[in-house]
């Protein structure tokens, strides 16, 4: 039977049968497990408000052509979505059990208005879907965006406490390398390079935790990509003569102006240089070359090592990916980063066969383009 204010009768009278039904269900659902870490009183939170809500905008037939802010159909339900979303981040609620405890309150509803006969009109039927709808995108997001804080805050954190034991190391090992004895001078090098393997790893951690936040800006400024190119050369050129490896450079002749942050793109372009190095092998060659096109500055980074499979070339920015016997080459950081800095620049970034088997990875800036705010990325091949 359709009739408007049935609706709106049956949620003021069976108000509590549909919210004892509805925590009962939760707590013994094992999608839900943290539910029980609220207990019912907290678990219920909001919930009466947004049955108080729907029953507002049903009661008379009045349901309006409300819109958010974004222009969308809306019935007010965001705000209390917000409220109901906190004491499920106090106890580490995912998102995805938010969602999962709003679905149940969904079918609970309906199975009451079936129980009672009641056939919602397409404007009930609207009111309801979306104000759990509401709540729910509301709720998963809030929920989602601590849990990535927290993440950065830990994240911060950790690195904090590890920078301070790697500056003590790298100090004393700086002091070994000044000895007479050629075995302790090795000894100190040896040390110093793996503080520099760790502090890298260490901004990597850092940096990852930023894109996926989005709180990693970009400070742009006029600069000659070639200047960009020669200074990251520079860094890795003694790791690239100790281990037999040709490292060149094939840059215009004229300047090549892009606006851009210099500290990301330096970090971008050694990311790529590290990550041929590591899978370049003795003897073998890297080089970077840069170029201008219609569509911007073109920067590819080269090796003579193994390459990578065709299939493997669309997966190897995704985040911790590896392929194989890349254990031993790192935690896969490095591209994603890449691919996130270079996206936060307006640019795109692929990876191919270099010339003679090797790997090529290419990314392109567009010229005087101004600075946006980086976004979520995936991750690739290990760096």
């Amino acid at each position: 039977m359709t009739n408007p204010g049935r609706l709106a009768n049956l949620l003021e009278k069976e108000r509590q049968v549909l919210i004892d039904r509805w925590l009962e269900r939760v707590l013994d659902d094992p999608e839900v497990p943290t539910a029980n870490r609220l207990g019912r009183p907290a678990l219920e939170d909001n919930l009466p408000v947004l049955i108080d809500r729907m029953i507002e905008r049903t009661a008379a037939g009045d349901f309006g052509d409300e819109r958010d802010g974004s222009g969308r159909h809306s019935v007010g339900a965001k705000e209390i979505g917000t409220a109901h979303a906190q004491h499920r981040i106090d106890v580490h609620y995912t998102a995805e059990e938010t969602i999962r405890e709003l679905s149940i309150f969904r079918d609970v509803l309906l199975e009451l208005c079936a129980e009672n006969r009641i056939v919602l009109t397409l404007d009930e039927s609207r009111v309801v879907h979306l104000a759990i709808d509401e709540m729910m995108a509301v709720n998963a997001k809030q929920v989602e965006t601590q849990v990535f804080a927290r993440s950065e805050q830990v994240m911060a954190i950790v690195a904090h406490d590890l920078r301070n034991p790697l500056h003590v190391v790298d100090g004393h090992a700086q002091l070994l390398t000044l000895s007479a004895v050629p075995e302790v001078v090795a000894a100190g090098e040896t040390i110093q390079r793996s503080t520099k393997q760790m502090t890298r790893l260490i901004e990597d951690l850092l940096a990852m935790s930023k894109l996926e936040l989005g709180h990693m800006s970009i400070q742009s400024q006029q600069v000659d990509a070639r200047s960009l190119v020669t200074e990251v050369l520079e860094q890795f050129r003694h790791g690239a003569d100790r281990k037999g490896i040709a490292m060149t450079s094939y840059l215009p002749e004229h300047e090549l102006r892009i606006e851009c942050d210099p500290a990301r793109i330096e970090q971008a372009i050694g990311n790529l240089v590290s990550n041929a190095l590591k899978f370049t092998p003795q003897g073998g060659r890297v080089w970077v070359e840069l170029q201008r096109s219609t569509a911007g500055a073109i920067f590819r980074v080269c090796d003579t090592g193994p390459g990578i499979a065709p299939e493997q070339r669309d997966q190897v920015f995704r985040p911790f990916w590896q392929g194989g016997d890349a254990g031993r080459h790192g935690v896969g950081l490095g591209l994603a980063i890449v691919r996130g800095i270079v996206d936060a620049h307006g640019g795109s970034v692929s990876a191919h066969e270099a010339p003679g088997g090797g790997a090529l990875f290419c990314f392109t800036l567009p010229l005087m383009e101004g600075a946006r705010s980086i976004k979520s990325f995936g991750i690739g091949r290990s760096s």
